[in-house]
């Protein structure tokens, strides 16, 4: 690496060092908070995944209503206490779902066919809150958007709808999806409903608190920096970060006038509370020319797949791994040691200890996103003064946005070569070591969910999710355990580009082994 980035490294290091010590009495006051209880789950459709869900409704063993209905009463239940919800259209969906009995009940397409057709026919959908969904709010979080509604479906949403899925609500998200945690000034914080006084994570934080709580049961998302990841390891349940365009970010706001710099960063996803459903709800919202290229019916023998591993990256920027994490992983290499013909294998990628600054660089260097700001962040020390002053109309993060973006339009461009040329070593090394039949294995994050707040002092933990953004490779999130205080904890598991088979096929086999989600309100061993 060159003098120039180990310069970076140590400026963000005392950066961050200071803004611990600024905190010290935001720890004093948490200490006199208390997590309030989340209600425990009473019907029993709610406990059913979407797969099993939508059989049941073809055979009408379960009508599409009374499964919409049951979701709603919990998410009237539920959201006063997590303030998952932006926008609901419960009186829409309950139409949907009478039309989707009534479609059943003609008979005029056999079970089969049905589920041929209409895979997700009658099954409920949450969507993330910065994804069109028409005739609903698409505010991303912004006072300056509050009126806004989308003319049309996203493309992802438009796909979703034609597998038979029921949208039910848009979930809550940070101002600008520019948070790993979910609160703005249109419609609050979003929690965790393991334990309200820590964040569910962030950007796709509603979605995730929603999911958790059985408020929902799949849902889509998006993921630039570990927005689809860090949310589902926070809240115990599975997300999946697709390999680079095989899913449209058309529909999404904000969104980038670079496109082919965006495609290679940036992705909606599929997020569920049971693995099961990642695959089916991925095969949904994938462009139809993509299917071929992923593969995802391809049958996956987990006896003869390569697993490597690594339990830190170790970067004196990123907190020190937990021993609950830890655990969580050594429990997932011991069981496909276990499973496979070949023992896993710890590896050494030296270069993976600079992901903090070189993948954080290369995203504050993509221009043209969607932000308050032209240009490399003109107008934003203006804006932060207003900020501090009281005056602003949006979020820190937002602020502290354009603020870097000036910051890197300072920096020499063969700063950024050095990078680009970094991370094209680092996806060398991965490619090779993976093929198309092997997995990387490494923490999601160093920590269980954080207090609310405290995700601008630990930004930079989010290197172990966004380094695989930059790299263009394909992660699934899976729930692994609790710690000893409740509160879930999971690992990454990565694969080549377009191996999303292999990573699903991987958590499909944890959450048989391990059990998956558990609702909040049950007693989480260990």
């Amino acid at each position: 690496m060159s003098a120039g980035v180990a310069t970076i490294r140590m400026v963000m290091w005392m950066a961050f060092k200071s803004l611990n010590i600024l905190y010290i009495p935001i720890f004093i006051a948490r200490k006199f908070k208390r997590s309030k209880i989340c209600p425990p789950v009473k019907d029993e459709i709610l406990l059913l995944p979407a797969s099993e869900l939508a059989d049941k409704i073809r055979k009408q063993e379960l009508s599409s209503e009374a499964v919409v209905k049951a979701y709603i009463t919990r998410i009237e239940e539920v959201n006063p206490l997590i303030n998952a919800v932006i926008e609901d259209r419960f009186k829409q969906a309950i139409e949907d779902a009478k039309y989707a009995d009534k479609l059943i009940s003609f008979g005029t397409l056999s079970t089969e066919e049905l589920k041929e057709k209409h895979p997700l026919l009658g099954v409920p959908l949450t969507v993330k809150g910065s994804i069109e969904v028409a005739h609903m709010k698409i505010t991303s979080g912004m006072l300056t958007r509050a009126n806004i509604t989308a003319k049309t479906d996203a493309v992802t949403v438009k796909y979703a709808r034609e597998a038979g899925a029921i949208p039910i609500l848009t979930s809550n998200i940070p101002e600008l999806c520019m948070n790993w945690e979910s609160g703005n000034k249109l419609k609050g914080t979003t929690k965790n409903p393991h334990n309200t006084t820590r964040t569910p994570g962030g950007s796709s934080g509603g979605e995730a608190s929603l999911l958790a709580s059985a408020c929902s049961v799949i849902g889509i998302g998006s993921d630039v920096g570990g927005s689809l990841r860090l949310p589902a390891h926070f809240c115990g349940v599975w997300g999946h970060k697709p390999s680079p365009g095989v899913v449209s970010y058309i529909g999404h706001y904000p969104s980038c006038k670079n496109e082919e710099v965006w495609k290679a960063v940036f992705t909606l996803g599929p997020m569920a509370r049971y693995a099961t459903d990642l695959k089916l709800l991925l095969e949904v919202i994938v462009e139809p020319e993509m299917k071929d290229c992923l593969m995802l019916n391809e049958p996956v023998n987990l006896k003869d797949i390569r697993v490597f591993f690594m339990e830190d990256i170790e970067s004196s920027l990123t907190t020190k791994v937990s021993d609950d994490c830890l655990e969580a992983l050594h429990q997932v290499i011991d069981h496909f040691n276990t499973l496979c013909y070949n023992n896993c294998k710890k590896v050494k990628l030296p270069l993976m200890k600079h992901a903090p600054e070189i993948a954080a660089l290369n995203l504050l260097d993509i221009d043209d996103v969607d932000n308050l700001f032209e240009g490399r962040g003109e107008g934003s020390y203006k804006e932060l003064f207003k900020y501090a002053t009281g005056r602003s109309e949006s979020t820190l993060n937002v602020v502290l946005y354009g603020v870097l973006r000036r910051f890197v339009g300072y920096l020499p461009r063969s700063l950024f070569e050095n990078i680009k040329g970094t991370l094209k070593d680092l996806k060398s090394d991965f490619v090779k070591l993976l093929g198309n039949d092997g997995v990387f294995i490494i923490p999601t994050s160093p920590m269980e969910a954080c207090y609310h707040g405290d995700m601008v002092r630990k930004t930079l933990d989010a290197s172990y999710l966004y380094i695989f953004n930059v790299l263009g490779l394909p992660v699934t999130n899976c729930p692994i355990r609790f710690t000893r205080d409740g509160l879930p904890i999971g690992v990454q598991v990565v694969a080549a580009p377009n191996c999303d088979r292999l990573t699903l096929a991987v958590a499909m086999e944890i959450e048989k082994a391990f059990g998956g989600w558990k609702p909040p309100t049950a007693v989480n061993s260990r």
